[in-house]
């Protein structure tokens, strides 16, 4: 007799810390998907996938009992399979925003959440890298991007509006329960047909992170314009500009080292951000003293660390550490990442330097980014700070790797997190990245 759905979820974490959640969790799926055709042919590293998913993020077991079409495209899952449906995702039907905007931001929020199970299931299932899984996420957020301001604007062509993407999402580092941070441009020369260009920002931005009955698509933090929260929430392109030459913070040059336009008149707006980012690198001081001292606060603020939890990433060592060497290497030789150059760390510290000692830098990140999205993904939400022991970190070491124990993965981010911190705080002691080779 064929093994129900429930044996072969539990049967798929037999040996994981897991198991002890998936009963309770998984309950919704068992109950009202057992007896569904693709539910029967669930198997092999899709079906561990979901075991993993589901067990980690209760949640996403009551999302996909509600939700048969996706639970057949997991069943179907193989490697590539993310690479296709990034493909696909500018294609994907979404009713008129302009006749059924209630139903179209119902839809939207419904992409979001489908696609993004669906890349956690290759990606616990070992169907996908992760940084397969963050190219991906980073692709949904730029398509969903997109469709807001198409609806936001009326038109599919032609736009008032650019958006910048910053940090992550210009870099296609995408995570787990990321925020899209952006920066709104226009001409100042255009008139809106309908609105004005910041109404034209306000419904961009409520489009995506209103809640409504299918819940939000993301949240959006626009403090990174000129000004901050003082500021207008859209710029000129020409305002902008002039700020950032001549008022801008060493910080906001940081900032804007890892921008990209993601949606609307995203041609004209890339030619400008990398117009303002030569002239910025023409003049820019050594950076290595104002970003040391600049993470040092970071790390008195929002770094706090003790026997129970590790601050992933605005601790000593943490990912940001890698972010500011990325961005004050590049400020520090005149350089940027411009074309169809992504703004990702990686590329940002090859641009400026190169070695062992990088490659080594570069695969310690990669641990870090890894293990902060696995946390994501347990919690349910953006987290800073991991487990150092106890269920939770056994938790997160098994969704990192499985095949590893607890206190071997514990040990490889804390050793990770060394070299990092003494890459960092060597490279700001000699004021060059050169120094990043001990």
């Amino acid at each position: 007799m064929p093994m129900s759905l429930e044996a072969r979820l539990q049967a798929a974490l037999a040996d994981s810390p897991l198991a002890s959640r998936l009963a309770n969790a998984a309950a919704p799926l068992v109950e009202r998907r057992s007896n569904d055709a693709a539910a029967k042919t669930l198997d092999g590293a899709a079906l561990r996938g979901v075991a993993r998913a589901v067990a980690a993020s209760p949640e996403s077991a009551r999302y996909l009992s509600l939700r048969p079409e996706l639970l057949a495209r997991i069943v179907a899952l193989e490697p590539g399979s993310l690479e296709r449906r990034a493909a696909e995702l500018d294609r994907a039907p979404l009713p008129d925003a302009a006749s059924a905007r209630e139903a179209f931001l119902d839809s939207l929020r419904l992409l979001r959440r489908d696609e993004v199970l669906f890349a956690a299931c290759a990606h616990l299932g070992g169907l996908a890298s992760f940084d397969q899984v963050s190219s991906f996420l980073s692709r949904l957020a730029e398509t969903c991007a997109q469709r807001a301001l198409e609806a936001a604007e009326g038109r599919t062509s032609g736009f008032l509006l650019a958006v910048l993407g910053m940090g992550k999402l210009a870099g296609r580092e995408f995570t787990y329960h990321s925020d899209l941070d952006v920066i709104f441009l226009f001409r100042g020369d255009e008139v809106a047909d309908a609105f004005p260009p910041s109404r034209i920002g306000q419904r961009w931005i409520s489009t995506l992170a209103t809640m409504t009955a299918a819940g939000y698509a993301y949240q959006v933090d626009s403090r990174l314009r000129p000004s901050g929260q003082q500021g207008a929430l859209v710029t000129t392109y020409e305002a902008f500009a002039r700020y950032q030459v001549e008022q801008a913070a060493t910080w906001e040059h940081v900032a804007l080292l890892r921008a990209r336009a993601v949606a609307g008149d995203q041609e004209r707006a890339q030619a400008a951000l990398e117009e303002i980012r030569e002239r910025i690198a023409r003049q820019a001081p050594n950076p290595w003293k104002y970003l040391a001292d600049m993470r040092g606060r970071v790390v008195a603020e929002r770094g706090a660390e003790d026997e129970k939890s590790a601050a992933l990433k605005a601790g000593r060592g943490g990912i940001m550490d890698v972010e500011f060497l990325g961005a004050g290497a590049l400020l520090e030789r005149g350089l940027q990442l411009g074309g169809e150059s992504l703004p990702a760390v990686p590329a940002m510290l090859r641009a400026a330097a190169s070695g062992p000692a990088l490659e080594r830098l570069l695969l310690d990140y990669a641990l870090l980014r890894q293990v902060e999205a696995c946390a994501r993904w347990l919690a349910g939400r953006a987290v800073e700070s991991i487990a150092r022991s106890g269920e939770a970190a056994a938790w997160l070491a098994d969704l990192v790797t499985p095949e590893q124990p607890p206190e071997r993965v514990g040990a490889r981010i804390a050793a990770a997190r060394a070299r990092i911190a003494e890459s960092f705080e060597r490279v700001c002691a000699k004021e060059t990245i050169e120094a990043i080779a001990p």
